[in-house]
């Protein structure tokens, strides 16, 4: 159950993430800090200039790990 709670958390993160990258060029752009902190929160280590597009391939890859133990847990 927490495992769940925690993939919903970080897909919530994805969603904030992508929002903020209006346009394709945004994802070059330094991460919000509070998407940083957020992400930090969850265990992520971050170099301080992490992008925008950086920071959302990690949480993807993230997501896709946590739901894919949950499976394996799961079965």
């Amino acid at each position: 159950m927490e495992q769940d709670n925690l993939i919903e958390r970080l897909t919530l993160l994805e969603y904030a993430i992508r929002q903020s990258m209006t346009v394709r060029e945004d994802q070059d752009e330094p991460a919000n800090p509070e998407h940083k902190d957020e992400a930090e929160r969850y265990g992520m280590s971050l170099d301080s200039t992490v992008t925008k597009g950086d920071l959302l391939n990690a949480v993807q890859t993230l997501v896709r790990a946590k739901q894919k133990e949950s499976i394996q847990h799961g079965a």
